[in-house]
């Protein structure tokens, strides 16, 4: 027995030895988040805060409305605008049919700011028209010449109402909108059949542009909407001389205008930095800074310079893993959240592209909270990009955008130590060999 067991181990490693070399020996089983082996070099960054112009808000995850004031940040704006599509082509509303109420729905998915205030908001017909092809970024400005509504309602984002026609009870805030507004421009509208306004939704987003609401001025918060709900609606309820006549139905009809992920949809942002802790005009991006600056609707975005980079360009070394730890200041987190995780932008030119793209996978980039002193910290890798770099193989410059996850659609925000903290500056973790 033990002759043939001696027999078969020597064969399989017969059999293991004739495997064919790929090249690439010992690379599956190395976890390269956790392959820190070689020499620990020290590589110089500089930090600094700068606003960022160019963020695209066309069709974002979630529609943002509101404002707040923040002690380190200013005060911060959202708006949006959206399409609003017919549920049915070429209704056929009935004879004299008249318009009873008309309702908004806007369901939550989250908020930043105090939701115990009151809330001021007002509805307005757009006046531009939302094209696919168009780009729309959070500098856009949006119009409506015509108020559909303007009110002040006490939010309730955790509060479930059950909405008659819809599904599941959902969080929603809902609007009562003017109703003589709907009746000239939808129901009496609707019966020259002859204009073509209803007889596709094409030829409707041309005569009905959509919706554009903005928040009062004064808020103290700033709410997510899901574009994505298909309870995102305007509904309203009309009656007409067959249903005036029913003793058996509701004795009332009900029409839909759609506004959730068919249609666009563009959020609109504005800061007032006055009163903000930090001067963005004033940046020292030389020498760095203490403290820098991440903010969600492209308020704010941290650079980081990888000046450092420069002076080991020509040293031949293989990068086994590279790191920034990016601190979060202490205490600066305690009335307003930071971002759960953050992106990295590359800078090649004028263009902002995600780091992503590079690491063919997730570099990390989440908030890392330590157990004992509640030390809040991010870490990205960034191990493919430096040594591309290095061979000389990337156009990008050596710096990297730090930005909020999902910016376009959220408001959260961090304040984090710069490169000249003195106690936990921001840093490369630069794991290197050199080859002999």
């Amino acid at each position: 027995m033990r002759t043939f067991c001696i027999a078969l181990g020597v064969a399989l490693i017969g059999l293991a030895a004739c495997e064919r070399n790929t090249g690439e020996i010992g690379l599956d089983f190395v976890d390269q988040n956790a392959l820190k082996i070689g020499k620990l070099e020290s590589v110089s960054v500089v930090s600094y805060t700068e606003p960022f112009d160019s963020l695209v808000t066309m069709k974002p995850s979630f529609l943002m409305l509101g404002s707040y004031m923040d002690p380190v940040f200013g005060e911060a704006t959202a708006s949006f605008a959206t399409q609003v599509i017919l549920s049915t082509i070429g209704p056929d509303f009935g004879d004299n049919a008249t318009v009873d109420s008309v309702f908004m729905y806007l369901p939550f998915v989250g908020f930043y700011g105090d939701t115990s205030a009151q809330f001021g908001l007002t509805v307005r017909h757009l006046d531009q028209y939302l094209s696919s092809d168009s780009i729309y970024y959070g500098n856009s400005v949006f119009t409506g010449s015509t108020v559909l509504a303007d009110t002040v309602i006490q939010p309730q984002p955790a509060r479930k109402r059950r909405i008659p026609g819809m599904g599941a009870p959902n969080e929603v805030i809902g609007l009562r909108l003017n109703r003589a507004f709907f009746q000239s421009t939808i129901v009496d509208a609707a019966v020259d059949t002859t204009s073509g306004h209803f007889q596709s939704n094409t030829a409707f987003l041309e005569y009905f542009r959509g919706l554009y609401i903005e928040g009062h001025p004064g808020n103290k918060a700033i709410y997510q909407f899901s574009p994505g709900d298909q309870d995102m609606r305007v509904r309203f309820f009309f009656t007409n001389d067959s249903l005036r006549t029913d003793t058996v139905g509701p004795g009332y009809g009900v029409y839909d205008l759609l506004a959730w992920n068919v249609v666009n949809s563009a959020n609109s942002f504005s800061f007032d930095k006055s009163q903000a802790e930090f001067d963005l005009s004033t940046q020292d991006t030389i020498a760095g800074e203490i403290t820098t600056y991440m903010q969600g609707m492209g308020g704010a975005v941290t650079v980081v310079d990888l000046v450092g980079l420069k002076a080991i360009q020509d040293s031949n070394y293989f990068v086994n893993y590279a790191e920034l730890h990016i601190p979060v200041r202490e205490g600066s987190a305690l009335s307003y959240a930071t971002p759960v995780k953050l992106n990295a932008l590359l800078i090649e030119g004028n263009d902002r592209r995600l780091l992503t793209e590079y690491l063919n996978g997730n570099p990390g980039g989440e908030l890392v909270v330590s157990s004992v002193l509640r030390d809040r910290a991010y870490t990205l890798e960034i191990t493919k990009f430096v040594q591309q770099w290095l061979n000389g193989k990337d156009s990008a410059e050596a710096k990297i955008l730090l930005v909020p996850d999902r910016m376009s659609s959220s408001a959260a925000r961090a304040v984090l130590n710069g490169n000249l903290d003195p106690f936990d500056p921001i840093r490369l973790d630069l794991y290197v060999t050199k080859p002999r």
